[in-house]
């Protein structure tokens, strides 16, 4: 008998959460797509250093370097700027490490806004795909924490 072990692409891991911010929604855009290059790091925690790669303010097609700490380790990659529509969407995805993370906002009121935030991890290794419950639940507490530093970033604050 032979064993014959097709390894191709495996499903995406994803996660998605979101809240609602007193915020209106083309502030909370701002905030989060039109002066990126200010504030990822203050929402993404393990972010070193970003470095737009072809200007200021990202747009759609840019690319981006990130410097993060993981586990002790500094990775450095670099996205590209696929969505950029004004006060709803921005998403970017990685282009040497398969993810993608997309922020989307809407309007509930006119001083509050829903914003969702998903990350997809586009591919496992093989040799992680058997500790997927744990790559998931990983990606859903990086998801949790991201929405609760975007919330609390995103009130106003009293005078």
């Amino acid at each position: 008998m032979e064993l014959k072990l097709k390894p191709g692409l495996s499903e995406p891991v994803v996660a998605e959460m979101t809240a609602v911010v007193n915020q209106e929604q083309c502030k909370v855009f701002e905030f989060i797509a039109n002066r990126f290059h200010e504030n990822y790091s203050r929402w993404m925690t393990d972010v070193v250093s970003i470095e737009p790669l072809d200007g200021i303010p990202v747009r759609k097609g840019s690319r981006v370097r990130q410097i993060r700490m993981e586990n002790e380790e500094m990775i450095t990659s670099t996205f590209e700027v696929l969505e950029f529509e004004k006060c709803e969407h921005f998403s970017f995805q990685g282009m040497d490490l398969p993810y993608k993370q997309v922020y989307r906002i809407q309007s509930t009121g006119p001083e509050q806004s829903l914003i969702t935030f998903r990350f997809e991890l586009l591919e496992v290794e093989l040799l992680m795909r058997p500790f997927i419950k744990l790559l998931r639940s990983a990606i859903m507490e990086g998801v949790e924490n991201t929405i609760d530093s975007l919330s609390a970033l995103l009130e106003p604050t009293s005078p």
